[in-house]
Parts: C-alpha cells; structure tokens; sequence
C-alpha cells in the first residue's frame, strides 16, 4: 500500500474513514469530502471486509488523494479506527480527521476546525488536542429530524474539567472529530477495553491536553436502520414507561461496567506518559469502584466529583452504580 498521500502546501490533513457494506451512502460523504474547501487532505479508508459493492465504488475513487485498504477479515468499528489511526501515524500528516461512510460533511468543515486547531497550537505547539462539533440529524434522504445533535441527545462540551464526565459519558461524536499528531501519538494504541474509539481520544485528550467544541452543526448525521450508533432524543433514553427500559437499563449498566475497565487501561496509559498528572489519583480512583460496597461507590462518585450531563441521567448513573458487580481486588 502506498501511503505517500499527495502534498498540497501548509499543515496537511489525513482524514480516515471506516467502511462496512456502506454502498448506499459512501460515495456522497466522498463527494462532500472531495468538496471541502481546505484543499490540504488525504483520504485514507479502510474496508472492513464488506459483502456488498463498497469496494467497487471505493476503486473509483482511488488516486493519489485517496487510498484503500481491505480488512483481511471483519473486525469491528473500533479496530477498523484503530487500525487506520495506526496507517495515519505512519504518513507525514499533522492533523487526522475521522469520518463516517454515511455522513455528509459541510463545505467548511475541515476549514474551520484547522483554523481553530492552529489558532489553539499557538499557545501550545506539542499540546494534543481535539476539535469537535455539533451535527444536524437528518433522516436517509437528508430530511432534519434536528437542527442540533448535541441539543436533541441532551449534550454538551465541557470547557471546565471534561474527565469528571468523560470518565462515565462521552460527548464527543467521533464523525466531527480533528486531533494533532501530539494527540495521535499519546493515544495509539486504542485499546481492546475502550468503550469506542472517539471516547477513548476524548479521554487522553482531557487527560493529556485539552478539548475544543466548535458548536456549529458541521456535519450531516445520517439516521437509517445500519446505524452503528445512532441518534435518539433525549426523552426517548431517559424515559422509564419505555417497554424495553429495564432492557435499556441493564445496557446502561454493562457500559458503566466497561467505563471502569477502560478506567484501568487509562490509568495504566497516564503511569506511562505523564505519571505526576493531577488526574491520575482521579482516574485510579474510579477504576477501583468495583472493589467498593455499593453505598461506598455512590460517596466516591461524589467525592470526586464525577458525573453525568443532566440530573436524571446522573440519577440513572448512581442506580446502575449501586447495582453493577463488586469485584475484590486480589
């Protein structure tokens, strides 16, 4: 595989896309990828073993701005990213963007997020750092369903310490998402307990350096039934009288189980990297909860200052908190 992407002049952009059986969308994310108006990119998709006529339609593209890779075997959403992020490392590129096979990019997207990018490294030139934004939710033939992604789920940035979230929710959405190589370097590999991959470059990043939200809608978030993850409102997941709620719960709940693991991996990221951060106490704090009683857990939680966005879902946080398994450290 030829990895030498085209140069363009100034601070280059890999962006890396990930792509299962995405025949019906991905050439117009393609397209709106090739329509940015920041020249400055390569375009760099892996295929993760698709059975429909994904590849074909990939072929077609194929120049020296855009390169495909085939997955020798299905892998998932979360190593077909780590697997790319790894390829973005190798190239020369500064910055990597990721991007979804269904979306639909604004002309501006890339454009604004390097101006921030670069106006942020000013202060800082070896700070890793993340941009993301909001999106507008549009149904398969482009239809809004809402102006704003980040209002209809219930979300936002958090400009004053984004772990004591990020550690229990994440709000970044990986398919708006730009990183510098400082921010590369410190986060690969992703690890096999990580939740997803952008939550796990939106932790390193509160951790290592720091968070920038550019809350315009910036990209077109396409909702249609192979979503990986897709949008629901806010009253939809929080809502008890839902038939499936305890189904939802008990989900919920698993994913609060595996927050603790991806806790451990963190902590054990930060030893390696930046062993005097003031997070880490924090960090290993919460990775041990589950060798707490239950009531200890709800106290730690609150000593610590670790939360979810809004206070139902917080409460919701706390009820799956008292009921996940306790597991004596050894």
């Amino acid at each position: 595989m030829n990895l030498n992407f085209a140069q363009h002049g100034g601070e280059q952009i890999c962006v890396v896309m990930g792509t299962y059986n995405g025949v019906r969308f991905v050439e117009q994310q393609i397209e709106s990828i090739f329509d940015q108006t920041c020249g400055d990119w390569s375009l760099l998709v892996r295929d993760d073993k698709s059975s429909d006529q994904t590849w074909d339609i990939l072929s077609r593209y194929e120049q020296d701005r855009l390169t495909i890779v085939k997955a020798p075997q299905r892998q998932g959403v979360i190593q077909n990213f780590n697997e790319l992020l790894l390829l973005a490392s190798e190239t020369s590129s500064r910055y990597i963007a990721l991007a979804d096979q269904d979306d639909i990019w604004n002309r501006e997207k890339l454009s604004q997020q390097l101006s921030l990018m670069q106006q942020l490294e000013t202060e800082d030139p070896d700070q890793p750092i993340l941009i993301h934004s909001d999106l507008e939710v549009v149904d398969e033939t482009l239809g809004q369903i809402a102006p704003s992604f980040m209002r209809y789920q219930g979300i936002r940035d958090e400009e004053i310490n984004p772990l004591q979230v990020l550690l229990v929710q994440n709000y970044v959405t990986g398919c708006t998402v730009l990183i510098n190589r400082p921010l590369l370097e410190v986060s690969l590999p992703v690890p096999d307990e990580a939740l997803m991959h952008d939550w796990w470059l939106a932790l390193c990043a509160a951790v290592f350096g720091k968070i920038a939200c550019i809350e315009a809608p910036l990209v077109r978030y396409r909702q249609h039934g192979n979503n990986q993850v897709g949008a629901k409102h806010i009253k939809s997941l929080l809502n008890p009288f839902r038939n499936n709620y305890y189904q939802l719960w008990n989900a919920g709940r698993q994913v609060l189980v595996k927050s603790i693991a991806q806790a451990q991996v963190l902590a054990d990221r930060v030893r390696h990297n930046a062993s005097e951060s003031p997070d880490l106490p924090v960090i290993e704090a919460y990775a041990q909860l589950q060798q707490t009683g239950s009531f200890c857990r709800v106290k730690k939680i609150h000593d610590l200052r670790i939360h979810s966005q809004s206070k139902l879902r917080h409460q919701l946080m706390l009820s799956r908190l008292i009921n996940i398994p306790c597991k004596r450290a050894a």
